[in-house]
């Protein structure tokens, strides 16, 4: 059988053939319009095979063949309405051929039949017929508190080319290469204008479009932190939430967006934030000229911040928490010119929650569009890698609600931090997992995720299911972080992202049980001087504080992989800073050692 990430919507297999592709052959490329990106796909993924690409006048479609058929035969197999990104794959004995009317369908097709032949052995002759459930399915780089190397993040959006995420939602923050307000660029990690733009056309080469984010009435801690800009808080101690009755703050908030417009030309849509805006009508002059009223503060303010990008020629997307208190009347002032992106994370009722509030919203005149998580808060402050019984949850609650909604733009979410001021969730590469279920269910909403770790083990990291099942004996879904450190001998694809998720788990096995000192202090504490309990504490002490300090070591070397070296000590130091300031202000003093 064949298994692909996302499954394939269907398949008709060929009796009594195979398929044993003839690498020695040329590639022949027939387009209906000029698209380098296709010529360089095909020569990337079959490296071996020369290209030949041919335009030719009154030619409709798109396809990819080796010894293969007419491609515009098979597109009569393709519906109407799936066309734009939708394709058919027949391969039969030594010969392949894939057809699409539009040339993302194409790419598509071609990175379904490279995925599987790398995955397969024995390939049955197969014909595929595959196309999208929606429209826009995006993931999600969050830059704001950890991310990657340049070059691991160029890496990472040709993998999601791989799952067919055509979306990439980015919160720059302070790395985005500002030229008016250079004072608020990290001055270690903010992109290179070299850099910035490779970004871009990584992702126009692999079909993906972006959509910036820049937050221009809340979470802008990173801005009104600078003496030059603090004034401009509601109140001194909302440090990331600008005082909307301020002229200069409507000077700041458009000239923050004016620089992310101009630097994202062929973005369709500019993400406002406006989420979590907490100190609304606090200060005196917004009492005052809002009467108290703070949904009418909140869209006074966005209003003008939709005007001012919808001039520009985007399409303003604004997240919808502020927006769920107010009254039908408050919403029928709020500028219709804006897209709602509903992010709801948790719990067991995304269906009705979403169905309300996208009535709601579409009642009042908004495009809905929807954000699960991959990984979020889940009142955890400290994640090494995801909650994952919760984002597997949410992901698939999530794809059936919008497959019932039509809502055709989906983000899946990774924050990588709470706040800007807060501590590093975990970092992004132990969400493959999760982006790939999202991108598995939003591309095919009847994939079949009931064993869908033994897809993901097999198409990611190179482990089939029997080599599984024989080393570790019953698993579920949710036990890929607690399992894929246990198969690092079995594992031969992203090899690192499985040692970086085994180091987390050893880490968090130490650290979760050094929590629990409190209750051996205490016994101390009862019972001063007493010999048993004494080595009782000591014995727990030494036990869980060898893990730890063992496992340091190999966290700095793995981060150092993936991310900046300072960074990575940033990330390490999130971790074991509690540790280390107990261990010198208490542990040490009370004659507790290793030793």
């Amino acid at each position: 059988m064949i298994q692909t990430i996302p499954q394939v919507k269907q398949i008709r297999y060929l009796e009594g053939a195979c398929f044993l592709p003839d690498v020695s052959s040329d590639i022949l490329l027939r387009i209906e319009e000029k698209d380098p990106r296709l010529v360089d796909l095909a020569s990337r993924l079959f490296p071996g095979q020369s290209v030949v690409c041919e335009q030719l006048e009154g030619v409709k479609g798109y396809t990819f063949s080796i010894q293969g058929l007419n491609g515009t035969e098979l597109l009569r197999e393709l519906r109407l309405e799936d066309q734009r990104e939708g394709y058919v794959l027949r391969m039969e004995n030594a010969s392949v051929t894939i057809a699409a009317a539009k040339a993302a369908g194409l790419f598509y097709g071609i990175q379904t039949l490279r995925q599987i032949m790398d995955n397969h052995d024995s390939i049955p002759a197969a014909v595929i017929t595959d196309w999208p459930d929606v429209g826009l399915r995006c993931m999600n780089f969050d830059l704001r508190q950890t991310f990657s190397k340049p070059e691991k993040l160029l890496a990472y959006i040709a993998e999601f080319a791989k799952f067919k995420v055509n979306g990439l939602l980015i919160e720059y923050e302070d790395k985005l290469p500002y030229e008016r307000y250079q004072q608020v660029c990290h001055p270690n990690f903010a992109f290179s204008r070299e850099q910035f733009e490779m970004l871009k056309e990584t992702a126009k080469n692999n079909f993906i479009e972006i959509i910036p984010l820049q937050q221009s009435f809340g979470h802008l801690d990173y801005v009104l932190r600078y003496d030059a800009y603090k004034w401009l808080r509601e109140i001194e101690s909302s440090t990331g939430e600008l005082c909307p009755s301020r002229p200069e703050s409507y000077e700041l908030a458009t000239g923050l967006l004016d620089e992310m417009i101009a630097m994202h030309p062929d973005s369709r849509y500019i993400h406002l934030g406006c989420d979590e805006v907490y100190s609304l009508c606090e200060c005196e002059t917004c009492r005052d000229t809002y009467q108290g009223a703070r949904e009418k503060t909140f869209i006074a303010f966005v209003n003008r911040l939709i005007a001012y990008a919808a001039g520009k020629g985007k399409t303003p997307i604004i997240w919808h928490d502020m927006l769920k208190k107010c009254s039908e009347e408050d919403l029928k002032l709020l500028d219709k010119r804006a897209a709602v992106m509903i992010w709801i994370y948790n719990g067991r009722n995304i269906d009705s929650d979403v169905s309300r509030l996208t009535a709601t919203f579409r009642n009042a005149g908004f495009e809905v569009m929807g954000a699960p998580a991959v990984r979020c808060f889940d009142d955890q402050e400290h994640q090494n890698y995801p909650v994952v019984a919760s984002r597997i949850d949410n992901v698939l609650q999530w794809s059936q609600t919008s497959g019932k909604l039509g809502i055709d733009c989906v983000v899946a979410t990774n924050w990588s931090t709470s706040f800007s001021f807060g501590l590093p969730y975990g970092i992004f590469e132990t969400t493959w997992y999760l982006m790939a279920l999202f991108a598995d269910v939003h591309w095919n909403r009847e994939a079949d995720t009931g064993r869908f770790v033994d897809r993901f083990l097999r198409l990611f990291h190179g482990v089939d299911q029997e080599t599984a099942k024989n080393k570790l004996g019953n698993y579920l879904n949710e036990d890929y972080y607690l399992i894929i450190g246990s198969l690092l001998d079995e594992v031969v694809k992203h090899k690192d992202v499985a040692e970086l998720i085994g180091i987390m788990n050893a880490f968090e096995h130490s650290s979760d049980r050094m929590r629990t000192i409190h209750k051996y202090l205490y016994r101390w504490e009862l019972f001063p001087g007493d010999e048993a309990e004494w080595q009782s504490l000591l014995s727990y002490y030494q036990r869980n504080t060898a893990g730890r300090t063992k496992v340091r070591p190999q966290m700095s070397a793995i981060l150092r992989h993936f991310q900046p070296e300072e960074m990575a000590d940033h990330f390490v130091m999130s971790r074991f800073y509690l540790h280390d300031y107990l261990e010198k202000n208490v542990y040490s003093k009370m004659g507790l050692s290793l030793a």
